[in-house]
């Protein structure tokens, strides 16, 4: 009976020590998660918010920095192939018109590869002004973008006031 209850308490303690050390894992384990998506996550840009809206005119000539001076500025920055750019564009689309009648001025800037389709445009062309570019964005390029989707936010005063890989960041900081 003795050698039973010492290999109980002995089986007990293993696991007692077994949980502790699955716990020590396990949060280490979402540390360096954490740290990873971190590390892999660009910034939408490296605009500082406050930044004055870049002097650019796009590739096709449709829109440059003094078109969208004076009033409220959505530009966002979507690709071919992008696995989030799809329901980022979706957001967009439902949200111009509300997006229309808060006076924000939406332009899009959509990088389409060669061979890649543009399956994006009739989306985004709902929310507002469209440009399209090809394997380099010279939009991206000027305003410091790092990755699709990005969305940049100026005021009316040209100063960049929100920024984000998401539309719904960009509207919640506001």
């Amino acid at each position: 009976m003795l050698y039973l209850s010492i290999a109980v308490a002995l089986l007990a303690a293993l696991v007692l020590v077994d949980l502790v050390l699955s716990a020590a894992i396990i949060r280490r384990l979402r540390e360096t998660e954490t740290k990873l998506i971190e590390m892999t996550t660009p910034p939408a840009s490296e605009l500082q918010l406050g930044a004055a809206v870049p002097e650019f005119v796009s590739s096709d000539g449709l829109v440059s920095s003094a078109d969208i001076a004076g009033s409220p500025a959505l530009i966002g920055f979507f690709s071919a192939g992008c696995r989030h750019c799809p329901a980022q564009a979706e957001a967009l689309a439902d949200r111009a018109e509300e997006i229309g009648r808060a006076g924000v001025r939406v332009v899009s800037f959509l990088t389409v590869g060669e061979g890649a389709t543009d399956e994006l445009a009739p989306m985004l062309s709902k929310a507002g002004l469209l440009v399209t570019e090809g394997d380099t964005s010279a939009a991206m390029t000027t305003f410091q973008v790092q990755g699709t989707p990005a969305f940049l936010m100026f005021g009316a005063d040209g100063r960049l006031v929100a920024r984000g890989h998401e539309l719904s960041e960009v509207f919640s900081s506001q």
